[in-house]
């Protein structure tokens, strides 16, 4: 069978003790030092079997080997690497960017793309109120009989000087945001008109007399909830100027000054208000610890910029002022005990790399037996994952915020860098759920459950990328992500609105709050997951079945090896390189590869004092996470056994590393 770019020639069975003897010497003078992470078995039988026989010779097989053997397995590793890196970036981007908290102008305009439809166009305002019968049946039962008509008293009074410059009255006609089952939630719009019906979805600029937005909201003398309007006065002196308002993320929208904020009671009472909240809602994707909540602003958004970045058409604008205006809203969230949430991250974080330091040893040195032209031993990182189980942990509880993340930026579809927020909270979750869907993989297969000693194979490696692909491009879809912002605030209401003969949430909610993130996006996440799952497990066992004559993976051979019994050979699942292919056979015997040992999780080592010589008598085998460890003070790290004469032998309990001996890493031997 090839292996590593050299052809590799069974002995016969009489000769083989000899060979072995050849290989181990040839082999030990190859790996000593540690300096240079070596190749394989194979690469000490290219001088017993088939050496090349010219420097042309060895040239050509060298980069043959470089290019089918190294360099691949180099860039899945970079690779896997680079998917860790990737969510510690994102996460430092979306912690950079306010996710803990954070208070954004949510973009607010007439148009459909942000719900707005036609509601009524009959109201009359006078200096009493709404004269009686101007309204339609459905404007005035949207909240109590009393309150409509408080809610009427209170337009008059804010707009007495558009009043009067009309003639006494005002058109008011009035548009609801949402208020469909697509949406979710909804509220009330009243524009004045000095003589005509403003439009609610206008085509061009219309002037108008003043804005104001209906909803609902809670304080804490008003447990019961109440009616909340925000009003624009086009002939009010406080609201003729606007400010450039710096949103928490570092982005401006202009705002006009000291729109007018009045909470009316179900029975009729009129109070001003200060605070201008409402959405207030809380949701807990972590758990009541790290609650979040959401809550919102209202304010009167000036448009004379952002008309051109909507490309709209059609706005409403006072009609003196010549102010293109909206209502909206600054809308943000809160998390609670965020700096402990951060800690935890850091510790984790420091944690993750500390377990990743021999992996990426082993690849520095790998990279450094490239630049001088020795041997370099190359192994799949991703596939051995499965071994790493601490390492998946981390890597999961990292990347767990995510999920955090993804709840709160739902918050901001309607912000300036809203998509960009959900997309990276995206890649986050999907990382997260790709890493515990193989930790999952490696627990469920250590169920005893064995049939022949055949294991089914999948490749992480493909599953990973493909997974974390395929769950970020179907949640970054820009319908699901105004899915999830509808929901956020289609939570059951404390006070709703009466719209198209149903009660909607509009800003006042119950203290339950509102379902997390993945209770909406399950399908999303877990429909790509298992897709990927099921395409990494036919595309190994196609390949399996066309190069090996066989669909699973025969694991038989691993059973009878000292160390791969030593260390748990798979049940019925597993992405590791287990094929007898993978192994080399001089003989009867099979040898398991340094690359398969470095691949399940483990490292050797040898005491430089003994080994001075060049010849490798035997070595001690550590886990990858302590090879650092054991380079730098040995004292600390556990010994898992000894490979001697190219058998291995589990140390006895509690064995360490002798604490004056300077070790060196070496890729080992081969083990039968």
């Amino acid at each position: 069978m090839g292996v590593g770019g050299w052809q590799v020639v069974p002995s016969p069975a009489a000769s083989s003790s000899r060979t072995i003897n050849r290989v181990q010497s040839v082999e030990s003078r190859r790996s000593f030092g540690g300096h240079h992470v070596r190749d394989d078995l194979s690469d000490a039988v290219q001088g017993v079997d088939n050496a090349p026989s010219n420097g042309a010779s060895r040239s050509d097989t060298t980069i043959h080997r470089l290019v089918t053997n190294i360099l691949p397995g180099l860039v899945v590793f970079i690779a896997s690497l680079l998917l860790v890196v990737l969510s510690f970036l994102t996460l430092l981007v979306l912690v950079s960017q306010g996710m803990f908290e954070r208070l954004v102008v949510s973009v607010n305009a007439q148009t459909t793309t942000y719900y707005w439809a036609p509601y009524g166009h009959s109201c009359i305002l006078d200096k009493s109120g709404f004269v009686p019968r101007s309204c339609s049946n459905d404007e005035v039962t949207v909240t109590s009989t009393a309150a409509m008509a408080a809610i009427g008293t209170v337009l008059a009074q804010q707009w007495a000087a558009e009043m009067r410059h009309a003639g006494g009255h005002l058109l008011v006609t009035t548009c609801i945001l949402g208020g469909t089952q697509a949406v979710g939630w909804a509220n009330l719009q009243f524009i004045a008109g000095y003589d005509y019906y403003p439009e609610c979805l206008p085509t061009a600029p219309q002037d108008v007399a003043g804005m104001a937005m209906l909803e609902t909201t809670e304080r804490d003398n008003h447990v019961e909830g109440l009616y909340f309007l925000t009003l624009y006065a086009d002939l009010d002196p406080a609201m003729l100027a606007h400010v450039e308002h710096v949103n928490s993320d570092g982005t401006t929208q202009k705002l006009i000054l000291n729109p007018k904020r009045t909470l009316v009671t179900g029975t009729g009472d009129i109070e001003p208000d200060d605070l201008g909240q409402d959405y207030i809602i809380h949701s807990y994707p972590l758990g009541m610890r790290y609650k979040v909540t959401g809550m919102c602003v209202t304010e009167i958004e000036e448009l004379s910029m952002l008309k051109h970045e909507l490309g709209l058409t059609g706005w409403s604008q006072g009609k003196h002022s010549k102010m293109p205006v909206v209502p909206g809203w600054r809308c943000g969230h809160r998390v609670s005990n965020a700096n402990e949430l951060m800690a935890i991250q850091i510790v984790l974080t420091v944690l993750t790399l500390y377990l990743l330091t021999g992996d990426i040893y082993v690849t520095l040195e790998g990279f450094r037996g490239l630049v001088t032209g020795d041997h370099v031993m190359t192994y799949n990182f991703a596939a051995g994952l499965e071994r790493r189980k601490a390492l998946l942990v981390c890597l999961i509880l990292n990347s767990l915020p995510g999920v955090l993340y993804l709840d709160v930026s739902r918050i901001y579809h309607f912000t300036s860098n809203g998509l960009q927020l959900w997309v990276l909270s995206a890649v986050v979750t999907a990382t997260c759920c790709s890493f515990t869907w193989i930790l999952v993989v490696s627990i469920v297969d250590m169920i005893p459950l064995r049939w022949h000693n055949l294991c089914v194979g999948y490749s992480a490696p493909l599953f990973l990328f493909s997974s974390i692909a395929a769950i970020s491009v179907v949640c970054s879809r820009r319908d699901v992500a105004e899915a999830a912002y509808n929901r956020f605030y289609a939570a059951e209401p404390n006070l709703g609105l009466w719209i198209n003969n149903a009660t909607w949430p509009s800003g006042s909610y119950v203290a339950s709050g509102t379902p997390f993130i993945l209770t909406y996006v399950v399908a999303e996440i877990v429909i790509p997951m298992i897709t990927a799952f099921v395409v990494s497990v036919a595309i190994m066992t196609i390949y399996r079945v066309l190069r090996h004559r066989r669909p699973f993976i025969d694991t038989t051979w691993c059973r009878a090896n000292s160390f791969l019994r030593h260390a748990n050979v798979p049940n019925f699942i597993t992405s590791l390189p287990l094929e007898p292919s993978e192994a080399i056979r001089l003989g009867h015997d099979m040898y398991c590869r340094p690359s398969t040992l470095a691949t399940m999780g483990f490292a050797t080592v040898i005491d430089t004092a003994t080994n001075d010589g060049g010849h490798i008598e035997s070595c001690q085998v550590v886990s990858i996470y302590a090879l650092v460890a054991a380079l730098v003070t040995p004292r600390v790290v556990e010994a898992i056994g000894e490979m001697d004469q190219q058998r291995f032998t589990v140390s006895s309990t509690h064995c360490m590393l002798r604490a004056r001996t300077k070790y060196a890493h070496t890729r080992g031997m081969c083990v039968v």
